[in-house]
């Protein structure tokens, strides 16, 4: 077979990845005129798209339906699992490809860093402080929050003092959070508070204001920030940018000294036509998994044979990420509903905490009726032997909440190339660490929660979240000491 004749594309800056990062920065860059080219791996999501995977996620009864489900396999790259003693982490639903990247689908949770997390070596003696004092930082981050659109409040007593106010107010507390949630915590001496989240609480950026209609994973109104919905529709009205959608990038080739990005060697995703693009600028803009990936695929010659830019061989290395462990509960009484997200979390396991011990963690709860099937907790807890009782099962199901943490991993984790996918380039293995603290820590926080939520039925075996989709450990004698008698 003779090899399609490459296309060849030139700009002033090449951008892959057209998420957060990417249109955000093309924005900024196109206003100077120059020409902007940008790159994704994953196809163009329009409103009808949307509206006909809210319709068939309803229709099929599938709280887990998502962008990526109907997509061209070969523009998804098949991350693999690793298992690391007995915890597995599956991360088949961690990002989405396409126009808008993993915001399509992200729940808008915009919490900042704390100084505690940029001074690690100061304060806790391991790693590195980062080179940017968080009072540059501040300024930065509430440029961004403007940017996207963050409601939020001063009123977190936990946090970083900040220097300039969210751009909206802070959603309204639902009952559970204000009625239940907070007076729970109360009792265990852990204060509550809002959650800064990219969903507006009034008009904004021509988006409206949050509906409460709490499928958030697709915001029919649009009142949560998403890429492909803000800014991208603005880039596409400039002459100066092209966005490439469906486009993979292989390879960044360097020059033969290795000072220097030469072309993005890229292919069409439905046609596998190659695609070479020059440029006089090249940003990776793929995340915190596709990045590193990208680098390591493109070891080449003497100086970068490791990877790109791998001379110190931490490419990959130092990996951090967030699990989500939760618990299914019958809290005793009706825990009535939510916009579709919390309202409420404490970031005091985020500041009090000494990290040299234990890894840091946020605690949020809610009910689990409007964002997770719990028929099968409620079905369990309503049988009796072969029998259910659907007098049990009306009754239990107001009453089910979630409990929850957002795990920091402790910046442990490994990322290395694996497998091969779709065109023969191998795609990342991921090694995450024991979180050896959290365990624990989280069955302290259930313990607390049998005391102050008068929990009647005994906690489900909790897993972990990842995107959108539960994921259950294996590591069952740990489970066994969080249930509740």
């Amino acid at each position: 077979m003779i090899p399609a004749m490459s296309e060849e594309i030139t700009a002033d800056y090449f951008i892959a990845g057209c998420g957060i990062a990417g249109a955000v920065l093309a924005t900024k860059l196109a206003k100077s005129g120059k020409k902007i080219v940008i790159s994704e791996q994953g196809p163009r999501f329009s409103e009808t798209d949307r509206a006909g995977m809210l319709l068939r996620a309803r229709e099929t009864l599938n709280d887990y339906a998502d962008y990526n489900d109907d997509t061209n396999p070969k523009a998804v790259t098949p991350h693999t699992s690793a298992s690391n003693g007995e915890q597995t982490v599956d991360w088949t639903a961690l990002r989405l490809f396409g126009v808008g990247g993993t915001a399509l689908h992200f729940e808008g949770i915009m919490s900042r860093p704390f100084v505690p997390d940029v001074e690690v070596k100061t304060r806790f003696g391991y790693g590195r402080d980062w080179p940017i004092p968080y009072a540059e930082l501040d300024a930065t981050l509430l440029l961004a929050e403007h940017e996207v659109g963050v409601a939020g409040d001063f009123h977190n007593p936990y946090a970083t003092p900040r220097r300039g106010a969210y751009p909206m107010p802070a959603h309204e507390f639902s009952y559970y959070d204000r009625e239940i949630f907070a007076p729970a915590l109360e009792k265990l001496r852990i204060k509550t508070h809002f959650c800064p989240r990219a969903i507006n609480s009034r008009p904004y950026r021509d988006r409206p204001a949050c509906q409460g209609c709490r499928i958030c994973k697709f915001c029919p109104s649009g009142a949560r920030y998403s890429p492909d919905r803000d800014h991208v529709p603005k880039l596409e009205k400039r002459p100066n940018v092209k966005i490439m959608d469906g486009v993979s990038l292989r390879r960044l080739e360097a020059s033969p000294a290795g000072d220097r990005i030469v072309a993005a060697h890229a292919l069409r995703v439905d046609e596998g036509t190659p695609i070479v693009v020059r440029s006089e600028r090249y940003i990776l803009a793929m995340g915190g998994v596709e990045t590193p990936r990208m680098l390591l695929l493109s070891a080449q010659g003497s100086v970068h044979k490791d990877g790109l830019g791998n001379q110190g061989g931490q490419l990959g290395r130092g990996f951090s990420d967030h699990l989500n462990p939760y618990v299914t509960i019958d809290v005793g009484r009706p825990v009535g509903s939510r916009l579709g997200f919390e309202t409420m979390i404490s970031d005091y396991f985020r500041a009090r905490v000494d990290r040299r011990r234990q890894p840091t963690f946020v605690i949020f709860s809610s009910p689990a009726m409007d964002w997770f099937p719990i028929g099968n907790e409620a079905t369990t807890w309503a049988t009796t032997g072969e029998s259910l009782s659907l007098k049990d099962l009306r009754e239990s199901i107001p009453r089910m909440a979630t409990l929850s943490t957002m795990t920091e991993l402790e910046g442990q984790g490994v990322l290395e190339l694996d497998e091969n996918d779709f065109q023969g380039f191998a795609v990342l293995r991921f090694v995450p660490p024991v979180a050896a603290g959290y365990f624990f820590l989280y069955a302290l926080f259930l313990s607390g929660h049998n005391h102050c939520l008068e929990i009647r039925h005994p906690c489900r075996p909790f897993g972990h979240a990842r995107g959108n989709r539960p994921v259950w450990t294996r590591k069952r004698a740990a489970l066994d000491s969080v249930w509740m008698d």
